[in-house]
């Protein structure tokens, strides 16, 4: 393989890795060897130098392996035990203030405070074969440091106060850091996976600490290269985690569709009927129950991944707009009604939609499970294999509905009106007269015209694609989990007739850095045609954004 010498050389590398067909997710694994070595470009070039193959492939399966061990050197906690000595536990907690130095949080009953060593503070070793590679990770310096000097640190300097739920995170490579002039550092929480200490829910994802003045304590700070390597380690901890959540799975019994049960069918009948008795009472009186509702639903559950959703005691939920957006809310409530009518995609009952003169608001059911993005991470191969499935099947269902409105138009939203999406508003200069709102378009060619980019005016679309009913905003929030399986799909505002792409690149524009994710959106809609080259003129519109 030739050797690359262009600025862009770390990118190139980046790109082999996910050429290569890995089992997931020994391709994150690898993706994270390289974006969070010290210095990528080395690296990178390290990865070439080693894994050449015939051709412009790369042959992983040594480098695989011993990054492998070298993580699984760091994930094992087994000796980082709480100290016992009450001396230096006196010393470390007095230097400390008596706060989590993770967290910030003080002593709990449940979750009490302990002095933890940083490092291991003995049988941890690292077979030398392992050095290079560990050097090109963390960097000589911190090398040389791990196999010189961390053995013989002060108690003082591998100790800190942490909460135990803390600790354990910490050794399950939650946190990340960084160490700025002085004694500041910011401690950063990670995503990934789905097993995460209940301390996380407490705590920022950014925070920002700083440690004791020593001039004033008398008693030298935690070492901050160790708190360094830990730090660099963190996201192929956490990889390390999610792929052993995903192995340790039980295959389960896949049934002829998404989970549904006899109780969850007759509750909803029932808040269907109930509903339409309620939608007798005065507009005002149910918006004051629905503002009541969604300040107990907020106290009682928190608030949710959108600002303008709340969980609603009773299995509901409340969408709130201002009236600027009433109409994306009237054409949810009419496609909850569609999909429901003409498919046996699982989606929430549209119960109610009202207003005032100040805000819409849209109360529907829930969808059980969690969100893809909370689960996607530790999804068995079979799993994923049967979302697959799933997901095909929801999509044909979709596109089988007839469009029954504004007959004189091709591409509308559900209502036969202007469309409501964000790929259109993000595209176009803001006109006050058209708002958030496009069309509705006579025809394909009609619609292509407001896609365009006038700087790129080579870049268009081609037409003579099917129109069909779409979702429109088909991404990790919206698809809905529950025991491994599709259990819904939410979130219909955007929903219309569009060309039989767009679910397609919509998925790929609203998340493009999820690579599993985009895995899945190319396997799904293989079975639905070949869009490679409307991504690819969408993407180099997007680009342009």
């Amino acid at each position: 393989m030739a050797e690359f010498t262009t600025p862009g050389e770390t990118d190139r590398v980046l790109e082999l890795l996910r050429c290569v067909d890995l089992e997931y997710p020994d391709g994150e694994l690898l993706e994270f060897f390289l974006l969070d070595s010290i210095e990528p470009l080395q690296t990178a070039r390290y990865i070439l130098d080693r894994c050449s193959a015939d051709g412009d492939g790369l042959d992983l399966a040594a480098l695989l392996s011993d990054w492998k061990r070298l993580i699984s050197v760091f994930t094992n906690d087994g000796s980082r035990h709480p100290s016992r000595d009450q001396t230096i536990i006196s010393m470390i907690s007095k230097r400390d203030r008596g706060r989590c130095c993770l967290t910030g949080l003080a002593h709990s009953v449940w979750d009490p405070l302990m002095v933890v060593p940083l490092l291991p503070t003995e049988g941890f070793q690292i077979d030398k074969e392992l050095h290079e590679l560990l050097g090109i990770f963390i960097g000589p310096s911190l090398l040389d440091w791990l196999l010189l000097k961390a053995a013989s640190l002060s108690p003082e300097q591998n100790h800190w106060l942490v909460r135990r739920s803390a600790a354990a995170a910490l050794a399950q490579g939650v946190f990340r850091f960084i160490f700025e002039d002085g004694l500041q550092y910011t401690v950063f929480t990670s995503t990934v996976g789905t097993t995460l200490p209940s301390v996380i829910k407490k705590v920022p994802f950014r925070r920002t600490a700083r440690f004791t003045d020593c001039v004033d304590s008398h008693v030298d700070n935690p070492d901050t290269s160790a708190l360094e390597i830990l730090s660099r380690f963190a996201h192929p901890i956490r990889w390390t985690g999610a792929a052993r959540e995903a192995a340790c799975k039980r295959p389960r019994i896949v049934r002829s569709g998404p989970t549904d049960s006899l109780w969850r069918f007759l509750s909803e009948r029932c808040a269907t009927a109930v509903a339409m008795v309620w939608r007798l009472v005065p507009a005002l009186v149910r918006i004051r129950a629905y503002r009541g509702l969604a300040f107990l639903g907020a106290h009682m559950y928190g608030p949710s991944c959108s600002l303008y959703v709340q969980r609603l005691p009773f299995g509901l939920y409340l969408k709130t707009t201002s009236t600027t957006w009433h109409r994306s809310l009237a054409n949810e409530f009419a496609a909850l009604q569609l999909v429901r009518r003409h498919t046996n995609i699982h989606v929430p009952s549209a119960l109610d939609l009202v207003s005032d003169s100040e805000d819409s608001y849209l109360l529907t059911t829930t969808v059980r499970g969690v969100p893809l993005g909370r689960c996607i991470d530790t999804l068995s191969h079979e799993e994923v294999t049967t979302l697959v499935g799933d997901l095909q099947k929801c999509l044909l269902e979709l596109r089988a509905v007839p469009k029954e409105v504004a007959p004189k138009y091709a591409i509308t939203n559900v209502l036969g009106t202007a469309c409501y999406d964000g790929r259109l508003i993000i595209g176009s200069v803001y006109d006050a007269a058209r708002g958030d709102y496009f069309g509705p378009f006579v025809d394909e060619d009609d619609f292509n015209n407001t896609l365009r980019c006038i700087p790129l005016p080579n870049v268009v679309h081609s037409s003579g694609h099917e129109i069909v009913l779409t979702h429109g905003d088909l991404n990790l929030r919206n698809i809905m989990m529950h025991n491994g399986r599709l259990s819904g799909i939410i979130d219909w505002e955007t929903c219309g007739w569009f060309p039989d792409y767009w679910d397609y690149t919509k998925a790929h524009f609203i998340t493009m850095l999820h690579r599993r994710w985009l895995r899945i959106v190319d396997t799904v809609f293989a079975k639905l045609g070949n869009f490679e080259a409307e991504l690819a003129v969408e993407s180099q519109i997007w680009w342009y954004f």
